[in-house]
């Protein structure tokens, strides 16, 4: 844009503010007020329409940024609500704790049982046994022979090493030699003292179980000069009844033996306890109200940035407020496809259990916030209606498969899930389509493509405000340089009206000379 195209009327205002001047020296111009205020009224005319529009834009960007965080974080909820993790409505409580506890995962199903530990799991031990073949040191020369151990898992004779023991090797050396091969044969050695300068060799799997033990030979392995005799304490698996089912496990821990629960055991008993697997909703109502809290804060940066606010009765202002995402049609269209999608009927293996309303959750008409039904309801007319958490507790309750197939939960092991029906499969789609764009996450998202946009926008004005910023400059120099001459002529001018002025006064000096 030239600065020539400013309107004839400005550049009218602009000569008559300059007349207005007051000039105190009397003596040319006042050019740099002149080209202040030059200065001062093409900025006003040309640069603050742009600026404004900049700071419009600014705020724009700023709350689609936020709309795009909100939107992830919401996303991100569902996920994880989505997950059958977030769903473990069975708990299991144990009669004796400090033998064993119980752990719970999301398929288990109400249930009781008699439970007594028998035995625990423990690991295979066999320590040098006879004091006469005890060494005075464990670094220093043995009177061991040179010869070999032969280390074998006894459960799978393929897992085996040979240790060489050279004559004289110290203990130390022995166990280093012998942990070298722990990885493949599952056996780890130390060296013990019995605090009278007697020091031996220990042997020990790293597994609890009767299949991780292990057997002992070699040629310096027996109750002869320069060999070792071992102590054996042999390897046990953990023992359990469960209502008369005898039970085992390698290690102390019995998982799946009922599904979806894990027994962790730490103590044998003398008599049966029992183990409870019991109905509770109240994790997965936290995981709800989690994703219910992540969607009202969604709806309330909408409603934020979407707000009109028209003047106050008392203003002067005939214009309102509106906020930057007024008017805009993705937020728009958001305020209308949100609700839509978590309020969908959907089809479930309950015709009592179709929507969220049916489970007691609703939405407030004066927010837009997911709720728990209040029994008053959302007016006075409303009477007494159902409470909206009794509600779901007793549909999770009685029928927990037909809530999770209403909310369209994902059958995993992971912590997030991406749901494919139900009220989150609804929710999901809206919210990828729009921070993603399509299904194979090419191409541009709506939110993306917008900001975009306003990117461009604000490059185009700031381009058009550096010619225009140039521009300015070039017609302030111009003007000074002109005021600059103009003040130069008058000063010639001046000089000259003195001059002739002079010549006036001399002529009349001599002429009332000549009179006389």
């Amino acid at each position: 844009m030239s600065i020539s195209s400013t309107s004839s009327s400005s550049m009218a205002n602009l000569l008559q503010q300059l007349n207005t001047l007051s000039n105190p020296s009397g003596t040319g111009l006042p050019v740099s007020q002149y080209a202040q205020d030059l200065q001062q009224i093409l900025t006003q005319e040309l640069e603050t329409p742009s600026n404004n529009e900049l700071s419009q834009l600014s705020s724009q960007q700023t709350a689609l940024t936020g709309l795009q965080t909100a939107l992830q974080t919401f996303e991100q909820a569902t996920e994880t609500l989505s997950s059958l993790q977030s769903w473990s409505t069975v708990t299991g409580t144990s009669s004796d704790p400090g033998s064993f506890t119980v752990t719970v995962q999301p398929g288990a199903q109400p249930a009781m049982y008699s439970l007594q530990v028998t035995s625990l799991a423990s690991s295979q031990t066999s320590i040098q046994n006879l004091s006469s073949q005890f060494q005075t040191s464990a670094d220093g020369s043995s009177n061991l022979s040179s010869g070999t151990i032969i280390l074998t898992n006894t459960a799978d004779s393929n897992k085996t090493a040979t240790i060489n023991v050279s004559a004289g090797e110290s203990l130390n050396d022995i166990a280093a030699a012998v942990n070298q091969q722990t990885a493949n044969t599952g056996v780890q050695a130390s060296v013990l003292t019995n605090g009278q300068n007697q020091y031996f060799l220990s042997l020990s799997s790293v597994n609890t179980g009767t299949a991780n033990g292990f057997t002992i030979s070699g040629s310096i392995i027996g109750s002869g000069t320069g060999q070792i005799q071992f102590a054996t304490t042999n390897a046990t698996d953990a023992s359990i009844t469960l209502d008369g089912q005898t039970m085992t496990s390698s290690t102390n821990t019995f998982q799946n033996y009922i599904p979806n629960v894990t027994i962790q055991v730490s103590q044998t008993m003398a008599s049966a306890g029992t183990l409870t697997l019991s109905t509770d909703t109240s994790g997965a109502e936290k995981a709800v109200q989690t994703w219910m809290t992540a969607y009202n804060t969604l709806i309330d940066t909408i409603n934020k940035d979407t707000a009109y606010t028209p003047p106050s009765s008392g203003s002067s202002s005939t214009q309102g407020t509106a906020g930057p995402l007024f008017g805009d049609p993705l937020a728009m269209d958001l305020l209308r496809q949100l609700p839509a999608a978590v309020s969908a009927s959907i089809t479930t293996s309950s015709s009592a259990i179709n929507s969220l309303a049916s489970i007691g959750i609703v939405i407030d008409p004066s927010n837009g916030h997911l709720e728990f039904q209040s029994t008053s309801g959302f007016s006075s007319a409303a009477g007494t209606l159902p409470d909206g958490q009794g509600m779901f507790e007793s549909a999770l309750s009685s029928n927990p498969s037909a809530v999770q197939q209403l909310f369209g939960i994902v059958s995993t092991t992971a912590t997030t899930a991406i749901p494919q029906s139900g009220v989150l499969g609804n929710v999901y789609n809206l919210m990828n389509n729009l921070l993603i764009g399509n299904t194979s996450g090419t191409g541009t998202s709506p939110i993306e493509g917008e900001l975009n946009a306003i990117s461009a926008q604000q490059s185009s004005i700031q381009n058009y405000l550096s010619l225009v910023q140039q521009q300015i400059t070039n017609q302030v120099t111009n003007y000074t340089n002109q005021l600059n001459q103009l003040n130069s002529v008058m000063e010639q001018a001046q000089a000259q009206m003195k001059q002739i002025s002079a010549m006036f006064g001399s002529s009349a000096s001599s002429s009332s000379g000549g009179i006389l």
